[in-house]
């Protein structure tokens, strides 16, 4: 039996959003990007495994690693600050999608954007974490069930409901078609805490 991760803890001032059951829609909200509490300061391959709780097999179809825009060859000299953007893609098309792989052949057209970070640092911080192409389906599931903070603006464009759908918002019971209505009177950058305990199957 597969132990699951511990949920990342809630942080701050978001408010908690937690929905039973979702559309795999909700998994887009990955791609526009989720704050996620951690350690900073650790090589990227600590952060991978130890704080987002990823497993080789989940990282196996990853092919792209770019940390502050910036690709990726050696996550594990690569050191990651507070406030790193992280993006995990793959199957990206074209030249640029095989000159950004990890350890590509032709990674020598990006020499120039190639990561190199500092010395180890441990210390409490976030990322933004993205996901584009290939990899959305594959992990969004993971993140949004252990937890993400997002701006109230995206879950309002993400939000993907059927009628009787239910969902807890700020420990309170709501039902999914008056969530917009309680979400309305909040600043559109206003953080929520999302977490969705599984995204449906299409």
């Amino acid at each position: 039996m597969t132990t699951l991760p511990s949920r990342t803890p809630l942080i701050g001032a978001a408010a908690p959003l937690r929905i039973p059951k979702a559309d795999p829609a909700w998994g887009l909200i990955l791609q526009s990007g989720g704050v996620i509490p951690c350690t900073v300061g650790v090589p990227l391959t600590a952060l991978l495994y130890g704080e987002l709780g990823l497993s080789e097999e989940q990282l196996k179809p990853v092919d792209v690693l770019l940390l502050d825009g910036i690709a990726v060859d050696d996550p594990e000299k690569t050191i990651v600050p507070d406030g790193a953007r992280l993006a995990l893609a793959a199957g990206l098309p074209g030249i640029v999608g095989l000159a950004m792989k990890s350890g590509s052949a032709v990674g020598a057209l990006r020499s120039g954007i190639t990561h190199t970070r500092d010395e180890v640092n441990p210390r409490p911080g976030t990322i933004l974490l993205s996901l584009y192409s290939l990899v959305i389906p594959l992990l969004a599931g993971h993140f949004l069930w252990r937890g993400i903070m997002v701006e109230v603006a995206q879950v309002l464009r993400y939000a993907r409901f059927a009628p009787e759908d239910h969902c807890l918002f700020d420990h309170a019971p709501i039902t999914a078609r008056n969530l917009p209505q309680a979400l309305a009177h909040m600043p559109g950058s206003a953080l929520l805490f999302l977490t969705i305990d599984e995204l449906c199957r299409r």
